[in-house]
């Protein structure tokens, strides 16, 4: 991240978020990940990154912010984002955890339609990703309610795959120069401060 401001990336994307980042996330904007040497170089995963997982995470982050009339997860090098940010952001349980949610959606693949999910028709990868999303809130439902339930219960720490592959790629998306410059509005030298500015129709969002 050359061009932007770790500080006002990391401010953009948390509204966008709706206000929250998860801890790896937020340090990474910070900090970049610079404690450890870098695993992953531009056009290749870390090296402990399968194939298929590599492709995988390649394939859902194109989903989420697919290529329209502005570049896609893909041309702004989220893939390579992601994985670096798993690899120097992220603990071994965590990342076994995630591995996991991509493996599980290959077996949920195989189960609904015979296939990996790779192979699958593009409808249904959507839906497929639709169900994880779905399943993760469910579980996060019955955590809290389970806190709720009994007050000195512990947070949990648990990673899900789904909410956690959708942040990582809105994040690496909208901090990296393509997200911030063609996918919202940006003003590189704003000039006075305007607190509220109607939008036109079909304007972008401005990257704040």
């Amino acid at each position: 991240m050359n061009k932007i401001d770790r500080r006002e990336a990391l401010h953009r994307v948390t509204a966008l978020m709706g206000g929250t980042l998860s801890a790896p996330a937020v340090f990474a904007l910070l900090e970049g990940c610079q404690t450890k040497p870098k695993t992953a170089q531009a056009g290749k995963a870390a090296p402990f990154i399968s194939d298929n997982h590599s492709k995988m995470i390649a394939e859902i982050s194109e989903i989420i912010i697919p290529t329209t009339n502005t570049p896609g997860a893909k041309a702004a090098k989220v893939p390579e984002f992601i994985a670096l940010m798993l690899a120097d952001c992220y603990t071994k349980p965590d990342q076994d955890q995630f591995f996991a949610g991509l493996d599980q959606l290959d077996a949920d693949a195989n189960k609904a339609y015979g296939n990996a999910f790779l192979k699958c028709q593009p409808a249904q990868q959507t839906e497929l990703l639709k169900k994880a999303e779905a399943d993760a809130k469910a579980v996060r439902e019955q955590e809290r309610l389970a806190a709720e339930q009994n007050k000195n219960a512990k947070a949990t720490s648990r990673l899900l795959f789904f909410p956690t592959m959708k942040e990582l790629t809105l994040v690496g998306y909208f901090s990296s120069e393509v997200g911030a410059t063609q996918a919202l509005e940006y003003v590189p030298v704003p000039t006075r401060y305007e607190g509220c500015i109607d939008l036109k129709p079909g304007q972008k969002a401005w990257a704040t």
